[in-house]
């Protein structure tokens, strides 16, 4: 057996190297030095991202959250990349009366995070555009709620939506400016973190079991029955094999801090989107098809952990599968790509730091900021 050789004690007296069989510290050597290694690797890759250039615009921005639970990390991270973006921001939440607090700030642009619950009033925009105030709407919640913002966008001057299918959807209800814009992560707000041993795990989901994650999983249940698991979320006692996995589910919801250290503490974090035409769950009447990408896939990336996503239309456009990224499409090919990168540390590990680079350089809430104030912008 090779003998590795310990560290100094403040470099004064050497430490003897390990019996012959003390396996236990060598390899608790190995792992530590691989862990380590693989941090200061992503601290480097964060570093290099954040010394980028910003560019500011000279215009100011009133910015309507979503203010609800599901968005804490898409309002942070909009409001985060618009005060570095721009010459001034205003936040405001749905429920204020924003008319009079537009009327005193004179914005440039009113941007609305427009969140189905918590969906900001139209009458409200349609009394700031009579003022002559350009106003904008990104929907986070497309295709699935489609009923409901059907009759939301059309108020609006611009229309920015995460699922590509839905743009010509808006279009034909009369928008005349609408974009598909994907939504990004703040990698100053959600990041790897060397996470306590009650976050780690070998693989993690996090989300609600809507019909088609709870039929997935129970494909699999056996399987996962025996991996340190954790899944977090509401309604998985709705699954068949709910039993087999009972002690590993935590029905609970997270904040974006907790879940990014969830993230960070599992070697793979699987990302299954929702189904479109999931009628019990979804006001989205003309099976609109979802072809675009949660949120979850940038923040999971951003924690440097490897990301298992089903495949989506739009997905090749954003990462490379097989490079920065993993994919699956059945249940029996999920199960067969997380047996291989659990036993292929090195090339997990590569995969996560060029997913970790890729999602830092390219992105950001500011990379989407910049792209919708151009387009704002003229």
């Amino acid at each position: 057996m090779r003998r590795i050789k310990r560290p100094s004690a403040y470099g004064r007296t050497p430490v003897p190297p390990p019996d012959e069989g003390d396996a236990g510290w060598e390899n608790g050597y190995r792992d530590g030095w691989a862990e380590g290694r693989h941090l200061g690797l992503c601290e480097s890759i964060y570093a290099r991202a954040a010394s980028a250039e910003a560019v500011r615009r000279n215009v100011k921005v009133l910015y309507v959250k979503a203010d609800g639970a599901p968005y804490a990390a898409l309002d942070q991270g909009i409001e985060d990349a618009l005060r570095a973006s721009v010459r001034e921001v205003v936040v405001v939440s749905p429920e204020q009366d924003v008319v009079p607090l537009a009327e005193e700030a004179k914005p440039d642009l009113v941007l609305v995070l427009d969140a189905i619950g918590r969906s900001f009033p139209t009458g409200q925009i349609d009394a700031m555009r009579a003022r002559g105030l350009r106003t904008a709407v990104w929907l986070p919640d497309d295709p699935y709620h489609s009923d409901k913002t059907a009759a939301i966008a059309p108020h609006y001057d611009y229309v920015f939506t995460l699922e590509a299918s839905c743009v010509p959807f808006y279009q034909s209800l009369g928008c005349p400016r609408v974009y598909y814009l994907p939504f990004g992560v703040n990698p100053r707000f959600i990041r790897h973190t060397r996470p306590d041993l009650a976050y780690r795990s070998d693989i993690c989901f996090v989300g609600s079991a809507f019909w088609n994650r709870a039929a997935f999983f129970d494909e699999i249940a056996e399987y996962l029955a025996g991996k340190r698991l954790r899944i977090i979320g509401w309604w998985w006692d709705r699954m068949r094999n709910y039993r087999l996995l009972e002690d590993k589910i935590h029905g609970v919801w997270l904040s974006p801090e907790e879940t990014a250290k969830h993230y960070s503490g599992a070697k793979i974090v699987i990302n299954l989107h929702r189904s479109a035409d999931d009628a019990s769950h979804n006001a989205n009447s003309r099976n609109i098809p979802a072809h675009s990408v949660n949120p979850r896939l940038f923040e999971i990336s951003a924690c440097a952990s490897l990301q298992l996503v089903d495949e989506r239309l739009e997905l090749p456009a954003l990462y490379t599968p097989g490079r920065d990224i993993a994919t699956f499409a059945t249940p029996a090919e999920l199960v067969d790509k997380i047996e291989y990168y659990l036993n292929h540390e090195e090339e997990r590990r590569e995969m996560i730091q060029r997913g970790l680079y890729r999602t830092v350089t390219e992105h950001t809430y500011h990379n989407r900021l910049q792209r919708l104030l151009e387009i704002v912008s003229g």
